[in-house]
C-alpha cells in the first residue's frame, strides 16, 4: 500500500500494483437484489438511492459511464444532458443483462482517475447490483448509510453489506487478483465486488459447480449486514441470540434482517488496536449461512484455482473472523493495553 492524500488533506493509504495506486479506501455499500432494477419492488428504492447520491455528490461526481440504449459504457464527462439521461434510466420499463449506470468523482490528489464518490447499478440475469463507495472520512457516511438502509429494507434484498474497505473501480477489474491482501492489517475491510460473489449467493443462474453438500451463503459481513428472507430458515434464532450480545443491534424489516456491529464502521486496524469482537460475534452466529469456500476460490479475486496463493487468500478472507479467534484467542480481537 501507498500513502496518499485526499483533496481535503487527510492522510490515507491506497492499494497499489507495480507502484501505482489501483484501489482506494472507502466506506462501501454493496447490495444484491432479486429480480430487475425496474421491478416495482426494487425501482422506488433504487431511484431514491440515486436521488440521495445526486443530492450529496452531484457536483463532485463529474464522470459518468452508462450502459443502456443510447450509451455504450464509455467514461464521459458529465453534462446536463447526461444527468437527465441518468435520471430517466430509472423510469424505464425493463433492463437487459449487463445494462446499468455508474457515476464517479476524483476525491484524491494521488489518484487522478475517476473513483470516489461512486454510485453504480447493474443488471444480471436473476438479480441486480447496487454499489455506493464514499470517501472513508466523509462526514455524511453515517446519515447516508441509514437512509440507504431504509431503502434496501423495502427492496427484494438477497444480501447487502456496509463498512470500510478498498474500492477497485470497475474499469480496473482485471486487477481484482490484487484484492484481499490487506486483511492482515485491516481485518474488517470489505474488498469484494458484487459481480465476484453472486455465483455462491444462490443456486439459480449460478455458474458454480455445486457439490451435493454445498449451500449458498453470504459472501461478507460488515458494520451493517443485511440478510434476505431466503436465508432465515437456516438461522431461525439468530435475531434473538444477537440481540442478547453486547455492541450489536438487530432490526427486523419486512424483507431483510439488519445486523449492526458497533456504533460506527471501523477498519479493524491491527496497528490501531481496533476491537473487532462484535464482528466475530456476528460471524459466529451467521456461520450456518457462510459463503461456500469453493465458489469463492472459483470467482473471487480473479478466480485462479490453480494458484495456491490465490486459494489461500480466498480461504483467509472468507474465514478471517473465525480464524482470528481460533488461532489467537478472543483477546486478539480486542485492543491491547497501551
Amino acid at each position: 500500500m501507498k500513502g496518499g492524500r485526499m483533496r481535503e488533506g487527510t492522510l490515507i493509504e491506497f492499494l497499489t500494483y507495480e507502484g501505482a495506486p489501483i484501489a482506494v479506501p472507502a466506506f462501501r455499500i454493496i447490495a444484491v437484489l432479486e429480480g430487475d432494477i425496474h421491478d416495482e419492488a426494487n425501482r422506488p428504492g433504487l431511484t431514491r438511492a440515486y436521488g440521495m447520491f445526486e443530492a450529496a455528490f452531484d457536483e463532485a461526481a463529474d464522470t459518468a459511464s452508462y450502459n443502456f440504449p443510447g450509451h455504450k459504457g464509455k467514461l464521459r464527462k458529465i453534462t446536463a444532458s447526461l444527468k437527465k439521461d441518468g435520471r430517466a434510466f430509472f423510469a424505464r420499463e425493463e433492463t437487459s443483462y449487463g445494462e446499468g449506470l455508474r457515476r464517479y468523482s476524483r476525491a484524491f490528489a494521488d489518484f487522478e482517475e475517476p473513483a470516489l464518490p461512486f454510485f453504480g447499478v447493474e443488471q444480471r440475469s436473476y438479480e441486480c447490483f447496487l454499489e455506493l463507495d464514499l470517501p472513508a472520512d466523509d462526514a455524511r457516511i453515517l446519515s447516508l448509510a441509514e437512509d440507504i438502509a431504509g431503502e434496501l429494507g423495502r427492496t427484494r434484498t438477497i444480501w447487502a453489506v456496509m463498512g470500510m474497505g478498498f474500492f477497485l473501480p470497475p474499469y480496473k477489474s482485471s486487477l481484482a487478483f490484487m484484492l484481499g491482501r490487506s486483511i492482515g492489517r485491516y481485518r474488517t475491510g470489505i474488498d469484494i465486488s458484487p459481480s465476484m460473489v453472486t455465483d455462491g449467493l444462490r443456486r439459480e443462474g449460478s455458474a458454480h459447480r455445486w457439490k451435493e453438500d454445498e449451500q449458498p451463503g453470504i459472501p461478507d459481513l460488515g458494520w451493517k449486514t443485511f440478510i434476505g428472507r431466503e436465508f432465515w430458515p437456516r438461522i431461525p434464532d439468530v435475531a434473538v441470540a444477537l440481540k442478547a450480545e453486547p455492541d450489536i443491534t438487530v432490526e427486523e424489516l419486512d424483507n431483510a434482517l439488519v445486523i449492526t456491529a458497533g456504533d460506527r464502521p471501523i477498519w479493524g486496524d491491527v496497528d490501531q488496536g481496533e476491537d473487532i469482537s462484535a464482528y466475530y460475534t456476528v460471524a459466529k452466529h451467521l456461520s450456518p449461512i457462510a459463503y461456500p469456500v469453493e465458489a469463492g476460490k472459483a470467482f473471487m479475486f480473479g478466480g485462479d484455482t490453480y494458484d495456491a496463493g490465490h486459494v489461500a487468500r480466498v480461504e483467509a478472507y472468507l474465514t478471517r473472523y473465525m480464524q482470528a479467534y481460533k488461532k489467537e484467542g478472543r483477546q486478539a480481537l480486542t485492543p491491547k493495553p497501551r
